[in-house]
């Protein structure tokens, strides 16, 4: 990766192809196609930002706004790019691109085994709802998690 951090900019058609080829990297059999990144990016109710380190795109983050409700639909990072705190900060500019947008409750669902992307949202101050049995298509659970703004952090559980 370069020394440059990655800019946090506004995701656009021409980043398709490179969301796609991330999406297989991370979640192969429940990846989303190109045809699916490409519709995402043109729906009026979406948000999405990329991660772009020297005309690289290195991850992205997307929403689903539908105020007062938003709905986390992916936050990635090329496996390249990992552990440098970059799915936090894709993470930061969606919550923030949910509350200008009007909205006060953040969802999503995330697997039950991805100890790092739980970590990351409870960090985030989101807090566990549930799970939904068999979500994923290999079978494996999510885990249902909501922030609300100006929520206080949940006792116990450590966020920041």
């Amino acid at each position: 990766m370069a020394t440059v951090p990655p800019v946090i900019r506004p995701a656009a058609a021409a980043d398709a192809a490179r969301m796609a080829e991330i999406e297989q990297r991370l979640f192969a059999a429940d990846a989303w196609s190109r045809a699916q990144v490409d519709d995402e990016l043109a729906r009026q109710t979406r948000w999405y930002a990329v991660a772009d380190s020297d005309g690289a795109v290195m991850g992205y983050a997307g929403l689903y706004l539908s105020p007062p409700d938003a709905d986390v639909q992916t936050v990635a990072v090329a496996p390249e790019a990992q552990g440098c705190g970059l799915g936090s900060r894709l993470l930061t500019a969606a919550v923030d691109a949910a509350w200008a947008a009007g909205c006060t409750r953040i969802f999503l669902e995330v697997r039950a085994d991805n100890d790092a992307a739980l970590a990351l949202y409870d960090r985030a101050g989101f807090r566990r709802l549930g799970r939904r049995s068999r979500y994923y298509r290999d079978g494996t659970d999510a885990v249902t998690m909501r922030l609300r703004r100006n929520e206080p952090p949940e006792l116990g559980v450590a966020h920041g």
